[in-house]
């Protein structure tokens, strides 16, 4: 991994565990104990999800690595005071992907398939993430510093899966749509499911 990459990763990872750990102005004291348990869900769920498109593209010849968007990171912060941490945006970056040229320069586009394949990737590992979560939960509840460790981990990943399956441009869920609505649908549904358990 490219040091530039990592250090993309690393500033959305901790700019979305900010936002996912701030609840107002006034719980500045909430802010230190719930950020480092959001650091650590985050650095989990988020980057094995990018790191899931990332090695997918890969497979599929492809270039592929992570950037940040600054645009992006500015309005997760802003929505997130302007909304007291009621809601969260997460789309700080993305994985950019690009066909690898031939030894002649020719390129090969992806096909609806493969981009489905490859943007429905993040969402599952989210989805499978937030299964574990859950289960761990079942079988060891945690707490420190009155959150429950696990239904928090599922919770972020849970909203991961969902935000990133809107199907709306440059969202995962805009490509997964492209290719086949079934699927698209069914991994809603096993979102919004997930959603109402946690």
């Amino acid at each position: 991994m490219e040091q530039q990459e990592m250090r993309d990763l690393i500033i959305s990872a901790l700019v979305l565990a900010f936002v996912f750990a701030y609840s107002g102005i006034g719980n500045f004291e909430k802010l230190i104990f719930d950020f480092p348990i959001a650091l650590l869900v985050i650095s989990l769920g988020f980057i094995l999800h990018e790191l899931g498109h990332r090695q997918l593209a890969r497979r599929f010849k492809c270039y592929a690595e992570y950037k940040l968007w600054k645009q992006g990171l500015l309005l997760a912060v802003l929505i997130a005071f302007i909304s007291s941490g009621n809601f969260i945006f997460a789309a700080p970056g993305a994985v950019m992907i690009h066909p690898r040229a031939d030894l002649w320069g020719r390129t090969a586009s992806l096909s609806r398939r493969s981009a489905g394949l490859i943007s429905i990737a993040g969402p599952i590992v989210n989805i499978i993430l937030a299964v574990s979560f859950l289960v761990l939960n079942l079988v060891y509840p945690l707490t420190l510093f009155g959150t429950n460790v696990f239904q928090y981990g599922a919770l972020i990943n849970t909203w991961l899966a969902l935000f990133n399956l809107i199907p709306v441009p440059p969202l995962d869920g805009s490509k997964i749509f492209a290719w086949d609505l079934k699927i698209w649908g069914a991994m809603i549904a096993v979102a919004i499911a997930l959603l109402i358990l946690v």
